[in-house]
């Protein structure tokens, strides 16, 4: 029962979220749907996740259901990625989105992977790790500001 809660509080908020995005302004020249275009496609596709889950969850049968306890979000790996998501928003704001995601990727990577096997892997796997993650930031970094020509966070250093 705690999880059907849970999920229709995250729907509410989506709902709010994107009733509010209407009220972002929008220049009369901009033809690429605003600064509410991206919030809005991921907040209807938090929804739709959402009302999916709520959907199965309703279909199992009540005694076959696990029982859903809220603060095990805050606990083992489940915890560890939350604090680390908070720590690349403030790292975010402060560092910019490139150095931030480089950092953030290359750490929750590893220890997620430390969470799954047990261990980091050898040297080689860590370096091919952090090269291919580190590729991604910049590709992503690219994709939004060249291409897509969308401002990602600068932060102190300017990058």
């Amino acid at each position: 029962m705690g999880e059907i809660f849970f999920l229709v509080f995250l729907m509410a908020v989506c709902g709010l979220g994107f009733n509010e995005s209407f009220s972002w302004r929008i220049l009369k020249s901009d033809t690429s749907g605003g600064a509410a275009f991206w919030p809005r496609i991921i907040l209807v596709a938090l929804f739709v996740c959402c009302a999916i889950r709520l959907i199965t969850v309703l279909m199992e049968k009540k005694d076959e259901r696990k029982k859903f306890v809220f603060l095990d979000l805050f606990y083992g790996h489940r915890g560890a990625f939350l604090l680390s998501l908070v720590l690349y928003y403030i790292g975010i704001k402060y560092l910019g989105y490139l150095i931030a995601t480089v950092v953030y990727l290359n750490i929750i990577v590893n220890v997620m992977y430390k969470f799954t096997t047990g261990s980091f892997g050898t040297a080689k796997n860590i370096i091919v790790r952090f090269v291919c993650l580190t590729a991604a930031s910049f590709a992503v970094y690219y994709f939004f500001g060249q291409v897509l020509h969308i401002m990602v966070p600068a932060g102190i250093f300017g990058i």
